[in-house]
């Protein structure tokens, strides 16, 4: 009954101008504005050049990948940390801005590699090497795979090289003199005299004697020392395909998988050619004709491509290619390639993306392929650690459809799927136990809307065939813990400041003895010894903080003997005393290291210099944007 009232609405007066309105905006404006996509998102405006949310997702993920590689398992650590991944964003962000503000400075002084300079960063380029080589192969491959034409790698090199040049010409401008580098390096040189002694604290732990009521107001006075973290303690069911029993594999199974992927097996016939290739322009074609015509005429292929060939980089070698298969470069240099039936062959004149081209067959492969029982033990191992994968899958379904059904216990799904609940105690995220001591469990672990809902997590995916589901069962806030609990580190803690306050106050008894010259009989009454350092140098193998200190120290005058007390790493302390600073007049041979090393660092504070310029003096706006990558 509604759609026949719908029909009959539709044959109304009212219905038919709605639908002609509708017809007329369709002409008018055209289908495109009711689905055309909508307008970009922008991350951030350079002096009015955008700077779109694609390239910022484009370049997050490139910096993701890299500290990936280079920081393992620890960075999946760091992106469990929401802050720590808004601020990688954020740097790659700073770092795009950084890249525009080169780029516009570089078009405002009209800087431009040359051509040549273009060509041989592309020859130098690992990804187009083999052997040390530019491999022109290679390079034609990568580019058909990449979808990137060679004008657009030009440009992108182009670009690349002309920001090295105002780096250059920023860096190259940066000098040290060689009367600073001196002062440098007679400096690093130096040698000092002094004498040293030690306070060591079990000297002044017999002299400590602490009441209940000094320890208790050391508790009230360093109450964040005895902080508890916020707990919980959980169950939880974890899902481990690795401890499944072992997947036998049928031999049919092996034999039908070998047969319906025998392209996998098989080493398609391959083609070595040699082309001579043209840039497009106008009469390419035919001055290729003609080229064609002096190679029927018994012209030797390789030296017409060395001398008529716009490629230059396989022209060198005569023109030849490396081996190619069917279906890996151009698809009409590709086509006439395999038409040519036997060596010495040329083809007709052939366009492809790059120019025109002449091809030369120099030695072909057959086609082959590998028998079942060369690739047998590898089929069965892929075909097991994919029905593993299945099985696994199907039980991680499963536990995450009982968890939800069942989700203020998890007994159902462990009877089920035949797993073992595991209960921990209480652990913070600084203590918990090693099985789910993992960013991505912690974080659902301590989710403040789980455990207010009691309720099971979704099912958790730690990678290499694992899963974990938790229930949190009890949870114990931040606090500060009650004397009674720690009453005995509060001993141990009010003692040990007692020690190092003994100490503190020892060191500066001797600082003040050693100043008048009374410091022998300091000495013998505390029954300590002092130690003479003799040529003490920056990289001596002393403590750090007392070479450090010994360095910092004024040298010593007449009537100022030059002293100081530190506090050493073990809490201990000790008293300085500095004689003598011998500052060597000649040059050594590092001079000319030294000069070089802070011209570069010169260099590198000039170019963040002008960065800093740049942006100070840009019209720099940033949007805010919400992201969809799940791990901003």
């Amino acid at each position: 009954m509604f759609f026949d009232k719908l029909r009959a609405g539709a044959q109304g007066t009212v219905s038919k101008v709605i639908l002609i309105l509708i017809i007329l905006s369709f002409a008018l404006a055209g289908v495109g504005s009711y689905v055309s996509q909508p307008k970009a998102e922008i991350a951030a405006e350079v002096n009015g050049d955008e700077i779109t949310a694609q390239m910022l997702e484009n370049a997050y993920r490139n910096e993701r990948s890299r500290l990936e590689s280079q920081l393992g398992p620890q960075f999946s650590e760091l992106l469990g940390d929401p802050l720590y991944v808004e601020q990688l964003r954020r740097s790659v962000l700073e770092q795009l801005i950084e890249q525009r503000l080169i780029d516009q400075k570089v078009a405002e002084l009209d800087l431009y590699a040359s051509d040549q300079q273009v060509r041989n960063a592309i020859r130098a380029l690992p990804e187009f090497q083999q052997d040390n080589q530019f491999n022109n192969e290679r390079y034609q491959q990568l580019l058909a795979r990449s979808g990137i034409s060679a004008e657009q790698l030009r440009d992108n090199v182009r670009q690349d090289l002309s920001r090295q040049l105002l780096l250059n010409a920023v860096i190259g401008s940066s000098f040290t003199l060689e009367a600073e580098a001196g002062l440098l390096d007679r400096l690093s040189r130096q040698q000092r005299d002094g004498e040293l002694v030690r306070l060591p604290l079990a000297a002044f732990n017999a002299n400590v004697s602490l009441s209940d009521d000094e320890i208790k107001a050391y508790y009230q006075q360093h109450t964040e020392q005895f902080n508890r973290p916020e707990q919980v303690k959980v169950n939880y069911l974890l899902l481990d395909a690795s401890t499944q029993a072992a997947v036998k594999v049928d031999e049919a199974a092996i034999d039908a998988e070998y047969q319906a992927n025998l392209s996998a097996y098989s080493q398609p016939e391959q083609r070595r050619v040699a082309h001579i290739m043209l840039n497009k322009s106008e009469g390419a074609e035919e001055k290729l004709q003609a080229i064609r015509e002096r190679l029927s005429a018994g012209e030797s292929f390789a030296e017409l491509a060395q001398a008529e060939s716009d490629d230059v980089f396989s022209g060198a070698n005569g023109g030849e290619l490396e081996w190619m298969e069917q279906g890996t470069l151009d698809p009409a240099f590709d086509k006439a390639a395999f038409a040519l039936n036997k060596t010495g062959d040329v083809s007709d004149v052939v366009e492809s993306e790059f120019g025109f081209h002449l091809i030369t067959l120099l030695d072909k492969r057959d086609a082959k392929t590998k028998p079942l029982a060369e690739v047998r033990e590898a089929i069965a191992a892929h075909l097991a650690q994919e029905q593993a994968g299945n099985a696994f899958y199907e039980q991680e379904q499963r536990l995450a459809e009982l968890t939800f059904e069942f989700p203020d216990s998890l007994d159902v799904a462990a009877d089920e799927l035949g797993l073992t609940i595991v209960s921990t105690d209480y652990f913070s995220t600084e203590d918990a136990p090693a099985a789910i001591n993992d960013a991505r469990v912690l974080t659902v672990a301590f989710s403040e809307d789980l455990r207010n809902q009691a309720m099971n997590s979704q099912v958790i995916e730690l990678g290499d065939n694992k899963a974990l589901v938790l229930h949190v069962t009890d949870y114990r806030a931040a606090a500060v813990r009650e004397f009674d609990e720690v009453s005995e580190q509060a001993r141990e803690l009010a003692k040990a400041a007692k020690i190092r306050e003994l100490a503190a106050q020892a060191a500066a008894e001797l600082q003040q003895a050693w100043a008048v010259g009374e410091q022998a009989d300091w000495l013998a009454e505390h029954n300590l010894t002092m130690t003479e350092l003799k040529g003490i140098t920056r990289d001596s193998e002393q403590d750090p903080a007392i070479v450090m200190a010994l360095f910092a120290m004024a040298a010593p005058q007449e009537q100022a003997p030059s002293l100081h007390s530190l506090a050493l790493v073990d809490g201990s302390q000790a008293v300085l005393k500095l004689n003598a600073v011998t500052t060597p007049q000649e040059a050594s041979d590092l001079l000319s290291n030294i000069q070089q090393n802070q011209t570069a660092m010169q260099g590198q504070r000039d170019y963040e210099s002008l960065l800093k310029a740049l942006k100070a003096s840009a019209s720099i706006k940033y949007q805010t944007l919400t992201s969809t990558d799940e791990n901003f």
